[in-house]
């Protein structure tokens, strides 16, 4: 049982980390875009604070009339899910870290023609980084929680389910199985924090120590 647990923690590991890397690479540059206009920073980062805000799980019985509609399969479409209310995260922050770049930095960076990779490395980086930082360990904790319910949906007489400690979890509570219940979520608190040791404090510490504008 103990195996079962901690594999299933490891393949919920895995699905939490490509989740946040995918939405990292499609959020974080279309942030930076929107904090340098103001104008759109005003009117989309209450949007993405709403959108954080949202229960995504009042979407997932869509979720399962498409998965099953369209004969998908569970394990890979169901994972979506974990990161649909927490992406937004990444994206009102990396907005709130564009909007704070100085002035007077983006000047300079006109004046002597910055631009493309240079500019990302040298401005844009340092500067949403920590607010980044923020965005994806929230977004991290949140699809971890998401789990519980993204990974065993029901809709109707329908229901889909796909390999993981969220589905684990889920069984265990629908069956009453305290014991594992316990298990599980022991297991989950310890991957997240093990996680969080491991590579986000060191990622704070970089940030602090090498990504910042001087």
């Amino acid at each position: 049982m103990e195996h079962t647990a901690f594999g299933l923690g490891s393949l919920t590991l895995l699905r939490v980390v490509v989740l946040i890397a995918l939405a990292s690479l499609i959020w974080v540059p279309a942030g930076v875009w929107i904090g340098l206009h103001p104008v759109w920073a005003e009117r989309l980062q209450p949007l993405a604070q709403f959108l954080a805000a949202f229960p995504a799980n009042v979407l997932f019985p869509f979720a399962v009339m498409l998965i099953v509609g369209l004969h998908l399969n569970a394990n890979l479409w169901l994972s979506p899910l974990m990161v649909l209310g927490t992406q937004w995260y990444i994206l009102f922050n990396v907005i709130a870290g564009a909007s704070a770049i100085p002035g007077d930095m983006k000047e300079v960076a006109r004046m002597f023609r910055i631009r493309g990779w240079q500019w990302w490395r040298q401005i844009a980086l340092p500067a949403v980084f920590p607010y980044y930082m923020t965005g994806a360990l929230t977004a991290s904790g949140g699809s971890w929680n998401a789990s519980i319910v993204a990974k065993a949906v029901d809709w109707g007489h329908t229901h889909l389910e796909a390999a993981g400690l969220g589905a684990y979890i889920a069984r265990a509570t629908a069956a009453a199985g305290y014991p594992r219940v316990v298990l599980g979520i022991a297991v989950m608190s310890l991957f997240v924090i093990a996680f969080n040791r491991i590579v986000w404090r060191r990622l704070y510490v970089f940030a602090e120590r090498r990504l910042r504008l001087n």
